[in-house]
């Protein structure tokens, strides 16, 4: 299969996993491979606080070892939902339940059909840090909905979401947009690969410009957030 540029072999036990996965194959060469084993499987379950099929559990250490493998090549996991408008991505991070992929589904409602809409990744998008900028990839890890698709797409802003009775936004402290960053990426287990992901953090706060949105629930918060990250110019 193949995620943000980079094809790679996977050997799994479960054909629900190769299913899951099809539309990410590809005919290029791997550059690595990667074996998920029965203990792969059995770590997995041990770190659920729920039952979980096998199969399941497999999806999940196959992404751990994805991200634990691609980290190597400036790409790293961030939990939020990404959205594309005419070809760049806005992505919206803040705790589970929060309605991240409520917030999203808001501007695909109040954008749609008026510009170019794409559902880069609902959960669980793969961010490749590069010299020409941050992007933001498709993968099938999406969440509850399954939204994704087979892109990658410029960055153009990452936003904190939280839940307020008036919309307004504005960029927070740069303290404060780094602690929700790192929050919501997953760090590998080895140093080398940690000490990695920390600095593809600071390179996208460079990168990329932050915001901080309150909001409701409504088409308004959606047009608000949008114009104000539009507007806005990547530092």
């Amino acid at each position: 299969m193949k995620l943000a540029g980079i094809a790679f072999e996977v050997n799994c036990s479960y054909y629900s996993t190769k299913e899951y996965c099809a539309s990410y194959f590809t005919e290029d060469a791997p550059l690595f491979v990667l074996n998920i084993t029965q203990e792969d499987i059995e770590h997995e379950h041990s770190l659920l606080d729920y039952p979980a099929s096998a199969p399941y559990a497999e999806q999940l250490a196959l992404y751990r070892a994805i991200c634990e493998k691609l980290c190597a090549y400036d790409i790293f996991l961030l939990h939020g939902s990404a959205i594309a408008v005419d070809g760049e991505t806005y992505i919206f991070i803040a705790p589970s339940g929060t309605g991240k992929s409520t917030h999203t589904a808001l501007w695909r409602k109040a954008l749609q059909g008026q510009h170019d809409i794409v559902m880069v990744n609902d959960d669980k998008p793969l961010i490749q840090v590069t010299k020409n900028g941050v992007f933001a990839c498709g993968t099938p890890w999406s969440g509850t909905y399954g939204l994704n698709t087979d892109v990658s797409l410029p960055v153009k802003a990452i936003c904190v979401l939280h839940r307020d009775t008036e919309n307004h936004i504005e960029p927070p402290a740069k303290d404060k947009a780094f602690l929700e960053l790192y929050q919501r990426v997953y760090l590998p287990h080895h140093t080398e690969g940690m000490q990695r992901v920390l600095a593809l953090l600071n390179q996208t706060m460079r990168m990329v410009r932050f915001w901080s949105l309150g909001c409701n629930i409504t088409e308004e918060a959606a047009l608000t957030a949008y114009r104000a990250m539009k507007k806005g110019n990547n530092t």
